[in-house]
């Protein structure tokens, strides 16, 4: 078998800069860094970009793409030395190859990763890549978890973006992904054009959704009140006083409705006249109807006892 990397000065003309096939960033690295540019005009290619021979004549890149673009807008020369990967070599080592170039300078972000699965994906069994390539990416070994990843890849190309670039919590952006895509939109646009701290996007999305489900109505519909629009579009107001200003109402408005919440079930809980030994519990913040009901007894002997009739009636209200 061949070597796996060797070194060769190819012709620039020779690489397909359009094929995207190992291309893993959300957003195109079409635009040189002016840092990497100027390091490049002064020093050359210090670490060379890694390639793959579709023919004797012809290239695909793996990694190093914004190198390899500078290097061509300086027109210094239309060759470059690079590691060339032989025909050879299987797909699945390829993406090897990839995730080890990129891990040996830093490490992936959560759309990155989901990107990366969905193209070795297409290559390899899933259960091969659960085993071989989730540890590497510090993800559990579980395939409901390379699911869960790769279902960031149905938000919209702005919040991928934003999440890649750390603007969205990966825990918030993973909630996105189970709101309806209204809902997702008018948050996104609030935690966008405020650019919201990681903390407050997490309160904010979870006291939409809490708030939501107790006035029965759409997170949008919710955000849409005179309130809060002219809370978010104060002619006067700068980002971080309306960050303030929004999540101040939000919390009043949730406390509010946990109150008078509270006050309700309790009615409801001395209207039925409990004995002692028996309690009604609700849903954490009501986020639905559910309700639990809990028998203290004396000992295994008096639950036996009971639990006859206790059956019939649990059995009749399973659904």
């Amino acid at each position: 078998m061949p070597p796996v990397l060797t070194i060769k000065n190819i012709g620039l003309s020779q690489v397909d800069f359009n094929d995207l096939s190992y291309a893993i960033a959300p957003i195109p690295e079409s635009e040189i860094d002016s840092t990497l540019k100027a390091s490049i005009a002064r020093h050359g290619i210090l670490h060379p970009p890694i390639v793959r021979e579709i023919t004797p004549v012809s290239y695909t890149i793996i990694a190093g793409r914004k190198r390899l673009l500078a290097w061509r807008s300086l027109a210094k020369e239309q060759t470059c030395h690079c590691l060339v990967i032989s025909r050879q070599i299987p797909e699945f080592e390829i993406f090897h190859i990839l995730l080890a170039e990129i891990q040996l300078v830093r490490q992936l972000t959560m759309v990155e990763k989901a990107l990366f699965l969905q193209k070795i994906a297409a290559v390899a069994e899933e259960k091969q890549i659960v085993k071989e390539f989730l540890p590497r990416l510090n993800l559990a070994p579980d395939p409901s978890v390379m699911k869960q990843t790769l279902r960031l890849l149905e938000l919209e190309a702005p919040i991928l973006k934003d999440i890649h670039q750390g603007y969205i919590n990966e825990t918030v952006a993973r909630d996105f992904v189970t709101l309806p895509l209204q809902d997702r939109s008018i948050l996104f646009e609030i935690v966008a054009s405020l650019r919201l701290s990681l903390s407050n996007q997490k309160k904010l999305l979870q006291i939409c959704r809490e708030l939501a489900s107790r006035e029965n109505k759409s997170i949008t519909a919710l955000l849409a009140t005179p309130e809060v629009q002219a809370i978010l579009h104060h002619p006067d107001a700068n980002p971080p006083q309306k960050t303030k200003n929004l999540m101040t109402w939000l919390a009043r408005r949730h406390k509010s409705r946990s109150i008078h919440a509270e006050e309700e079930f309790n009615r409801f809980v001395n209207e039925i006249r409990l004995p002692r030994n028996v309690s009604v519990a609700h849903t954490p913040f009501f986020e639905d109807d559910a309700v639990t009901l809990s028998i203290t007894f004396r000992n295994r002997s008096f639950l036996l006892q009971a639990w006859e009739k206790i059956k019939h009636v649990t059995r009749d209200n399973e659904n």
